[in-house]
């Protein structure tokens, strides 16, 4: 899951005096948002499900997906994702590359929009997008440890075992996005920030590639 998601990338707040609702974003000040960490009760864990549901009613959402890991610098890409479909784009060494997946079609294409050229690319090894990768951390039996404020979010933390090692994801109560997630193995811990998120609709063809591409 998100080993795999940080595989494929590299290689090609405080909360304000005014009362907000529970998952809602609260009020931020100027420069970097502290966060801030809640003991949790353990009535928290029986809101989980209703997490997931909320991030698997998302119709289309778009965000910047920071990549840290060990060894690597980090890494930035931009994400859309609508129903089955997902397009990223990501800068590496100068070049801009473009994945473009369309879950519907059963089909995925790296696009160097440069060369005006795209190649297909094995479907099987299409990585999870943030909504996939939220849902499918209930079939590991998270735990919730905690609530904490990212970035004005309020969110649910919770921990669980994978075949790789332990991991943590930020879950943001208000619409069940995950806003961080930590995996830590032997070779150390690795780490994905979902940062400008936005909900809003997103046109079909974002998730096509341009007429006149040579493939």
């Amino acid at each position: 899951m998100g080993l795999l998601l940080i595989g494929v990338i590299v290689s090609a707040g405080c909360i304000g005096d005014k009362t907000t609702e529970e998952g809602e974003e609260a009020p931020t000040g100027e420069g970097t948002t502290p966060t801030t960490q809640t003991p949790t009760a353990p009535s928290i864990g029986e809101s989980l499900s209703d997490l997931f549901g909320k991030a698997e009613s998302i119709a289309s959402v778009r965000y910047d997906m920071v990549i840290t890991s060990p060894g690597n610098p980090s890494v930035t890409s931009k994400q859309w994702v609508k129903g089955n479909n997902m397009r990223t784009e990501i800068t590496a060494e100068g070049q801009k590359m473009i994945t473009i997946m369309n879950g519907d079609q059963q089909e995925m294409y790296m696009y160097f929009p440069e060369q005006n050229m795209a190649m297909k690319m094995d479907f099987s090894e299409a990585p999870e997008s943030a909504v996939e990768e939220a849902v499918s951390i209930e079939d590991y039996n998270p735990t919730v440890i905690r609530t904490e404020t990212i970035d004005g979010k309020l969110c649910t933390v919770v921990e669980y075992a994978v075949p790789e090692g332990s991991a943590k994801m930020w879950l943001w109560q208000k619409h069940g996005f995950p806003v961080r997630m930590e995996m830590t193995a032997p070779e150390g811990t690795s780490r994905i920030d979902w940062k400008n998120i936005e909900f809003d609709d997103i046109s079909d063809d974002k998730f096509e590639l341009p007429a006149g591409v040579w493939r």
